[in-house]
């Protein structure tokens, strides 16, 4: 009996302690709940930056508090360096693309066929689909073997059309999905393509004869030009001798064409026509490359990565031909190639060795560098938006790091003041 009155007792002060507990957290939480913002956010100001950014975790008023905290940014700095959001995805993530016209519409695209559509300065996952073949029956045999002992596949490359109405998906297996975008939550099925024997490895969106198109290539070393409304099959290009890495649709005064490279580093440019290919380069190292153009359209680089791991970035001359300069300063990568985006006009971004390099486009000179506070994979993907004052950046932890210049966190913040004024009507 006496062990039994003992262990009651306890029982009852342990819950004695709790509730004290409980009241001293109430009295917290009432006390800071009854600050003004402008005093919570004056003690942010003295808190380290990613300290005032996990503040936004306490709860909903805390959410984008941090973002009214008036940072220093270094004198004339114009690149996106400072960590300003993290993103959980989940998943691994493969490739991203920011909206062509709401610069902080985030598009997702993961190793386990996820697609997500993120609004950055929010933290808000918009809408997000997992992988699913809309239907079957209208797969070639070959797909729907491979989908019957497998139905699984991954997100080699997401990006917006010109106008960010549509977007395309290109799988690891066979397919290609095209989604219109109507804003919020609404995204539409538009068309699905069985576009390529094996993986799809990249896409793109052109315009030839005003006429919106979708650019295809994939392990089957062919290139694919299909018909955007319809789905119907417009051209294919083949004369690559191994898989096809990466396509870039352009125009050049009234010269509408597409470069294409392959695993080995071979590089060839098309007309819209069944002619072959009009130009053969080869990328430096024969490396697996990726191409992009400035952000006016006036220059080429590419960026690629040998079978022995080094990693080269190069700017072509496109109206002689061959290469204009050579980009010193990539490490080896052990895995993966080295991603890269150009910002502005002026300079551009590769992601290698766990960080970011930032590189003026004329001096061919390393700017900075940074490793966005730790967290990168060897070679993270990385994309600026349209006006190259936010950065993405998909870390180790299966997330998104948004990086921002003065410019990029203000226009957060701007989006952060609607959010906590629409919370608080």
């Amino acid at each position: 009996m006496e062990r039994r009155e003992k262990q009651r007792i306890e029982r009852a002060e342990r819950v004695k302690r709790r509730e004290r507990q409980r009241n001293y957290s109430d009295k917290d939480d009432d006390f800071f709940d009854s600050l003004p913002d402008c005093l919570l956010i004056h003690i942010l100001s003295y808190l380290p930056f990613r300290d005032s950014i996990i503040t936004s975790t306490l709860s909903r008023r805390w959410r984008h508090l941090w973002t009214l905290n008036p940072f220093d940014f270094p004198k004339s700095n114009d690149l996106p360096t400072a960590v300003v959001v993290n993103l959980n995805q989940g998943s691994a993530v493969n490739t991203i693309d920011f909206h062509p016209s709401q610069q902080t519409l985030l598009l997702v695209g993961t190793n386990v066929g996820d697609i997500t559509i993120w609004k950055v300065g929010r933290r808000e996952r918009l809408v997000s689909r997992n992988f699913n073949v809309w239907n079957v029956r209208e797969c070639s045999m070959a797909l729907q073997a491979l989908l019957a002992s497998d139905y699984t596949a991954s997100v080699n490359r997401v990006t917006w059309s010109p106008d960010g109405a549509l977007f395309g998906v290109a799988y690891s297996k066979h397919i290609v999905q095209i989604y219109s975008y109507h804003g919020g939550n609404d995204l539409r099925n538009h068309l699905e393509i069985d576009a390529h024997i094996g993986k799809v490895s990249d896409l793109g969106f052109s315009h030839p004869n005003r006429q919106l198109c979708i650019i295809t290539c994939g392990e089957d070393k062919n290139i694919k030009v299909w018909d955007a409304v319809t789905g119907n099959k417009l051209y294919t290009f083949k004369g690559h001798e191994a898989p096809v890495y990466s396509v870039i649709p352009h125009h050049m005064e009234n010269i509408q064409f597409v470069f294409s490279a392959d695993i080995n580093g071979r590089i060839k440019a098309w007309l819209y026509d069944n002619l072959g290919s009009r130009v053969d380069y080869d990328a430096p190292g024969q490396s697996c490359t990726t191409m992009a153009y400035s952000a006016d359209g006036t220059r080429l680089f590419s960026c690629g990565t040998s079978e022995g791991g080094e990693s080269y970035l190069a700017e072509w001359n496109e109206s002689e031909g061959g290469i204009k300069h050579v980009y010193n300063g990539l490490w080896k990568q052990s895995v993966g190639v080295v991603q890269f985006d150009t910002m502005k006009n002026r300079f551009l971004a590769t992601g290698d060795e766990f960080q970011i390099k930032f590189w003026d486009m004329d001096d061919v000179n390393i700017l900075t560098t940074t490793d966005a506070m730790g967290g990168l994979p060897a070679s993270p993907c990385i994309r600026f938006n349209k006006e190259g004052i936010l950065l993405a950046v998909s870390t180790r932890e299966n997330g998104i790091k948004i990086l921002a210049n003065a410019d990029g966190l203000q226009l957060l913040r701007s989006i952060g003041n609607c959010a906590v004024d629409n919370s608080r009507g």
